[in-house]
């Protein structure tokens, strides 16, 4: 008998935590009901909606037994924003042949201008069309330094391998383009694009984060300019959506002068930990967007009270409250890594809060084991099946498959969602080399993310109502339980040890 007593006695000190009790509707609900109210303003940073938003989510976790992770005892770790609108612009261009230069303005019908600050001049400058800015850094510095380039605004269909469009405009910029003009094909789209162009644009505070003058021009506008200058735009392949298309020198000059409008703002990402037993074992980290879209309607004076506001129910209060939940559960797990758990700010604007957190993160950036992003995980009835962007990308396939198969999960593997790898936060920590998955079911259940997509995202329909389907985020949480205690063991996951983390 003492024996069995013995036996069961190692058996008990030894066993893996028990996972916690599982994450239910109702818990997911009651965040929701709270990010997404009329209340919260459709969080937008730089309003009152974010000072109610983020000081939530660090109450929420502050309860659940998570500590601030900045470094410096405070949950909040300020993001600077900077917001620019048009105010005035003129544009001309200039073509030199037989020693005569012939100049022409550009009307601000096809083109619209921004500046780094609130005026700029710049005059006689070369230009180059970068295609799709695809060379590599040190080629690309050599062809567009001090120029400016012209890009295309669409990557072809097809090419995903393609950086997105802010990817590669921050690309010509940091290799020293004195400004990039994005090409826009098409009158629907110039109206679109130049729509939006007009309202803002929202960057982080640094000289690289912007180009000394920003902008758009039609294609048609560009092709004149070919014809003036005696050329044929098959010449450069331009128009032909050609991928592999290299940059070139285009034979006028352009001067630009743009005046605008700068505001500069604070806001903050959220930044929280649970201290492991072993912490120069690694860290993994969570993370999801706590930002929306604010009031994004203009009132109607003839209906004062319709819905003005994007309260981002789905996109991302959803994503929030798993994090608040799968916290709670891990806070009492005991595990070997720190655990870090990251709201970000400004996703919407461009992933502009998990680059700052990149920049300025709290350990070093080699410690980190996964990188997990929640994201819009309330659209599917169940998570049996889930959808892992970042596969085939980011080297912890191998694991994150033996997971699924312990949950009882099936992995999506059309890779139809790898579409959005660029356009979530985990794209920021991919680039890094740093392997980052967006984990769910939501996108793994195409017809109805396609019906979300075309209807109520980014608008004032995605609000909490009975019909926002939780059952797929109730897995999906429960999921992200069950990969926070794989990969923050290091008895399950052993790969990195404290010979080669934390050096830095």
């Amino acid at each position: 008998m003492r024996f069995l007593l013995n036996l069961l006695l190692v058996i008990v000190l030894h066993a893996p935590p028990a996972i916690a009790e599982t994450i239910t509707e109702q818990e997911l609900r009651a965040h929701i009901a709270v990010l997404a109210s009329d209340e919260f303003e459709g969080r937008k940073p730089g309003t009152e909606g974010e000072n109610k938003t983020v000081n939530y989510i660090a109450t929420q976790w502050s309860q659940a037994g998570v500590v601030p992770g900045t470094g410096n005892q405070s949950w909040y770790a300020p993001v600077t924003l900077v917001e620019r609108f048009p105010s005035a612009f003129n544009a001309a261009f200039a073509v030199t042949s037989d020693k005569q230069q012939r100049r022409q303005v550009i009307p601000a019908s096809d083109i619209i201008l921004r500046a780094k600050r609130e005026r700029e001049d710049i005059l006689d400058i070369p230009v180059i069309f970068a295609g799709y800015a695809n060379e590599k850094p040190e080629e690309l510095r050599r062809l567009v330094s001090g120029k400016l380039a012209l890009l295309h605004m669409r990557k072809p269909k097809g090419r995903n391998d393609l950086p997105d469009y802010i990817t590669r405009k921050k690309q010509l910029i940091t290799a020293g383009a004195a400004a990039v003009l994005s090409v826009v094909e098409g009158n629907v789209r110039w109206s679109r694009s130049t729509r939006f162009f007009q309202r803002s644009g929202t960057t982080l505070e640094g000289d690289q984060y912007h180009g000394n003058i920003e902008g758009l021009i039609r294609g048609d506008r560009i092709r004149k300019m070919l014809k003036k200058a005696g050329l044929h735009e098959d010449q450069f392949g331009i128009w032909q959506g050609n991928p592999d298309f290299r940059a070139m020198d285009v034979p006028v000059r352009i001067d630009l002068s743009a005046q605008t409008h700068i505001r500069k703002y604070a806001s903050h990402n959220v930044v929280g930990k649970i201290p492991g037993s072993d912490p120069q074992s690694g860290v993994i980290l969570f993370l999801g967007h706590w930002d929306h879209f604010g009031e994004c309607r203009i009132a109607d004076p003839l209906n004062p009270s319709k819905d003005r506001i994007c309260n981002g129910a789905v996109d991302n209060a959803s994503g929030i409250s798993l994090m608040i939940e799968v916290s709670r559960r891990l806070a009492k797990a005991n595990l070997s890594r720190d655990i870090y758990f990251l709201a970000t700010t400004a996703e919407e604007m461009g992933l502009l809060g998990a680059y700052a957190f990149v920049d300025d993160a709290p350990f070093p950036l080699d410690s980190l084991i996964a990188v997990f992003n929640a994201d819009t995980v309330a659209l599917a009835e169940d998570g049996r099946k889930i959808a892992a962007i970042g596969m085939g990308k980011a080297g912890l396939d191998d694991e994150i498959e033996k997971v699924a198969k312990q949950e009882n999960r099936e992995l999506d593997r059309s890779g139809k969602s790898e579409v959005f790898i660029q356009r979530q936060d985990g794209y920021a920590f991919l680039e890094k080399g740093i392997p980052a998955y967006m984990i769910t079911s939501a996108f793994a259940d195409e017809v109805r993310l396609k019906a979300f997509i075309d209807g109520s995202y980014h608008d004032v329909g995605d609000e909490l109502n009975e019909s926002l389907l939780l059952g797929g985020a109730v897995d999906d949480a429960n999921f992200h339980v069950a990969l926070g205690h794989y990969f923050g063991s290091t008895a399950t996951y052993p790969e990195k040890g404290s010979s080669d983390i934390g050096a830095n």
